[in-house]
């Protein structure tokens, strides 16, 4: 019995010993939307790269994203071309066929004012010369819809 009584205080004192070190010195508070979502999210348990992929909360607009998908990934950054151009992609997979939510981005594209470039069978781009610009492309993946968008945009 008095064995466990010293394992106990030992694993106590460590405890203590460990907390010492959690101080409040080293925190930071930022207005940033994916700093913050990611920060909520490790909080919770989610892994960080997880949270900060899906937050599309920077998605331009004219970026179609088909009704109830599962967004798997979205990213953007400046891109380096002039005029503060912004380029991002966004990926997402949905049970609707690949023609479907192919037709439905298409006509996404153009209700946004968006002007045709080119298409294939699985593909379609479009856009405005140094504006704006989207290309959606689709394909089958474990019975589901996988949809890649790249898109550009120059920033206001």
């Amino acid at each position: 019995m008095h064995r466990h009584h010293i394992i106990a205080r030992a694993v106590l004192f460590g405890g203590f010993v460990l907390l010492s070190g959690c101080g409040r010195g080293g925190e930071q508070t930022t207005d940033d939307p994916v700093a913050q979502n990611v920060a909520s999210a490790a909080a919770a348990g989610i892994p960080a790269n997880v949270s900060a992929a899906i937050d599309c909360s920077n998605k331009p607009d004219f970026v179609p994203v088909y009704a109830n998908a599962t967004i798997l990934s979205c990213t953007a950054a400046p891109d380096g071309l002039p005029g503060r151009h912004v380029s991002g992609n966004l990926v997402y997979e949905t049970d609707a066929p690949e023609k479907e939510v192919l037709g439905w981005s298409r006509a996404q594209a153009n209700a946004s004012g968006l002007k045709y470039r080119r298409e294939t069978g699985f593909s379609y781009e479009a856009g405005e010369e140094g504006e704006r610009s989207l290309r959606v492309a689709v394909a089958g993946h474990l019975g589901r819809t996988r949809v890649s968008i790249n898109w550009g945009q120059k920033a206001p």
